[in-house]
């Protein structure tokens, strides 16, 4: 079953291009203007993990939910967000080491076709499930796809030589990446069921990278509520603990203006 968690309009989007991000248990689009890159509309879907078995039906069902996926964009591009992506050293990436790379790290890979991105000195390179990419081509004209790690890593490599950490929220999981000195040390995604799950993964991190406490800022987004007990946790155990800044010019429809922000940040703040 689809449960539609946001649906945000505007009125034009005829000016739009369209992006789509795929997760094991959601699936997220949003229309940005193509000059402004401002965020016109935004939906978010969630759904059991199994029903992207049948990703047919799932996406029938979701489109058929949706104020603008059955319209026609000149440009779409896919995000995908499960694990399976390795961030690889340049100097050590060739192409026909996609696939072993990717089995060393996550075991048996029967897909063949990789996302290739280049973020400063080193290659995102992530799994395309090329049944689900079929589905979204006979709709679709794709005009490129990626892996969420990349997209997020673009915005998250800017500042130079810090001690920092990014959780970036979902309902179920986060995408924790970890810098140290400026350099990418780890970008993960972990499971979470209470707030002493996130701090165990933080507070191991901080012990594991030699991270000190009273130095590293650890930067949240997404899913979590400033009033809720996660959020409360985090805050009494570390030290610089901060919800990312929002660019607030990049959401031009009012809707968005009943959240907090932060919650879509994630999705659309970071361009491709």
């Amino acid at each position: 079953m689809v449960r539609k968690t946001f649906g945000i309009y505007g009125e034009d989007l005829s000016d739009c291009d369209l992006f789509i991000e795929t997760g094991m248990e959601y699936i997220s689009c949003w229309c940005k203007n193509k000059e402004t890159k401002q965020v016109k509309a935004f939906e978010l879907f969630s759904f059991t993990e199994a029903s992207i078995n049948n990703f047919e039906n799932l996406l029938k069902e979701i489109q058929s939910n949706s104020s603008f996926l059955t319209a026609k964009f000149e440009n779409v591009y896919c995000i995908w967000g499960h694990e399976k992506c390795v961030c690889i050293p340049q100097e050590f990436y060739k192409d026909e080491m996609a696939a072993p790379y990717m089995e060393m790290i996550f075991g048996e890979c029967n897909e063949a076709k990789f996302s290739k991105d280049t973020i400063n000195d080193f290659v995102a390179v992530g799994l395309i499930p090329t049944k689900i990419l079929l589905e979204y081509s006979s709709h679709y004209a794709i005009s490129a796809n990626m892996h969420k790690y990349y997209q997020l890593l673009k915005g998250q490599c800017l500042n130079n030589g810090e001690n920092k950490l990014h959780l970036v929220f979902y309902h179920t999981h986060l995408i924790l990446s970890v810098f140290k000195e400026g350099n990418l040390q780890l970008i993960q995604n972990f499971p979470y069921k209470i707030p002493a799950d996130v701090l165990y993964y933080v507070l191991n991190i901080f012990n594991a990278y030699e991270l000190p406490l009273d130095e590293t800022i650890v930067h949240a987004s997404g899913m979590i509520d400033t009033a809720s007990p996660l959020y409360g946790t985090l805050r009494a155990y570390i030290n610089h603990f901060f919800i990312e800044p929002v660019d607030k010019t990049l959401f031009v429809s009012e809707g968005f203006y009943d959240y907090p922000l932060h919650y879509f940040s994630s999705f659309c703040q970071y361009d491709v």
